[in-house]
C-alpha cells in the first residue's frame, strides 16, 4: 500500500503527514480517509519510531491540560470539553479499529513528540 495516495483518494489525503495533522486536530473524517487511502496505521510518524497512536496520546493530553485553563462561562467550557472529548474518542476508536498500537517503552524514552 505504501505511503502515497491510493486510487480514488485525494492526493494529500493518503499521506502520513495528513494523518498526523488530522489526529492533531481530532478530525475523525480526515483520519478515516487517510487510513482508507492506505496510510499504514503503525508506520513511524517521526524519526524516533513513534506511531500515530503515540501522537494521539500526546495531543489528547495537551487538550486535557488546555481544558483546565479555558476561561468563560462554566456551561460553555463544559460543552466545549465534552465536544473535544467526543472527537478524541471517535479518533481513538478509528485508530484502534485499524490496529493502531502504542510503541510503549521502545519509543517512549526517545525524544520527538
Amino acid at each position: 500500500m505504501g505511503n502515497g495516495p491510493q486510487r480514488g483518494c485525494r492526493t494529500a489525503a493518503g499521506t502520513t503527514e495528513r494523518l498526523v495533522e488530522a489526529v492533531c486536530r481530532m478530525q475523525v473524517n480526515e483520519v478515516e480517509e487517510a487510513l482508507a487511502c492506505g496510510v499504514p496505521v503503525n508506520a513511524p510518524v517521526d524519526r524516533f519510531g513513534h506511531t500515530i497512536l503515540d501522537k494521539f496520546v500526546v495531543e489528547h493530553a495537551a487538550l486535557l491540560n488546555d481544558a483546565l485553563n479555558v476561561k468563560g462561562q462554566p456551561e460553555d467550557i463544559t460543552r466545549q470539553f465534552y465536544e473535544m472529548e467526543e472527537a478524541a474518542l471517535q479518533v481513538m476508536k478509528v485508530l484502534v479499529d485499524h490496529g493502531a498500537v502504542l510503541t510503549g517503552q521502545s519509543a517512549a524514552l526517545k525524544r520527538g513528540l
